[in-house]
């Protein structure tokens, strides 16, 4: 889940908000019924255009604040783009599943290569992205893991891709509430925490993300402002012009 730090280095129906966080979206439902309504809820089931986040990036010694989109055609194809707060954009950053391109627009650098890329410098691939806007990723082998709801919420572990992750689901809502990342000593070094849910069609998302790097000593802040959902365009990649190129490996 370093993965989502080296995104944001890599590059430094429309919504209408839920009237407050008590809308649910079950009513009753038994525990065993909880993963499905979850997975019914990811936001990655569809296409979608985030036209507007703030983003807040917080290291030890400094904090930047700056202004993104996403654009997601399904089933694998990420579009990011990230600007000052002035509105000049600094990276366009594009993946899928065989590749990965990055517009370095200040520095007239285009950066290529494999999607495996991120596997090797991060230790996941794209297919952990998801997790970024609070859906549940898990296999059908994990259902024996799921605790019982208590006071709202249920633990759920799952061992996806070589790492093992810790969720907490709000059993009301249907949602992720926070997952963690645990390494082999069973410490979190990564925790990403979801709040102030958007509705969007007939799906609640996160409108507060909260990334937390322990190791890195790192802290992000995302907060969704304007979406469009479903989504209905395509992802396309530009290359810049005169851009040195520079093969990631």
């Amino acid at each position: 889940m370093i993965l989502f730090t080296g995104i944001l280095l890599a590059g430094c129906s429309s919504l209408r908000k839920s009237k407050s966080e008590k809308e649910t979206v079950l009513n009753n439902q038994t525990t065993v019924n909880i993963l499905k309504i979850v997975n019914n809820q990811n936001i990655t089931n569809r296409s979608f255009f985030i036209q507007k986040a703030e983003i807040e990036f917080t290291t030890k010694n400094e904090k930047t604040k700056f202004i993104g989109n996403i654009r997601f055609e399904y089933p694998d194809k990420y579009l990011i783009s990230l600007k000052s707060r002035t509105g000049i954009e600094g990276a366009r950053i594009y993946i899928n599943k065989d590749s990965v391109l990055i517009n370095d627009r200040l520095n007239k650098r285009m950066y290529f290569g494999k999607s495996n890329y991120f596997r090797r410098k991060y230790g996941l691939d794209q297919s952990i992205m998801p997790l970024i806007l609070g859906d549940l990723i898990a296999d059908k082998k994990c259902e024996s893991k799921l605790s019982s709801c208590i006071e709202e919420k249920a633990n759920f572990e799952c061992y996806i891709m070589g790492i093992s992750l810790q969720y907490i689901l709000d059993c009301n809502k249907g949602k992720v509430l926070m997952v963690r990342d645990l390494n082999n000593y069973n410490q979190s070094d990564i925790e990403l925490k979801y709040s102030k849910y958007l509705k969007l069609d007939n799906i609640l998302i996160p409108g507060i993300i909260e990334f937390t790097d322990s190791q890195y000593d790192i802290f992000v802040k995302i907060r969704i402002v304007k979406v469009e959902y479903p989504w209905d365009g395509n992802v396309k990649f530009i290359p810049g012009k005169g851009y040195e190129i520079i093969d990631l490996i």
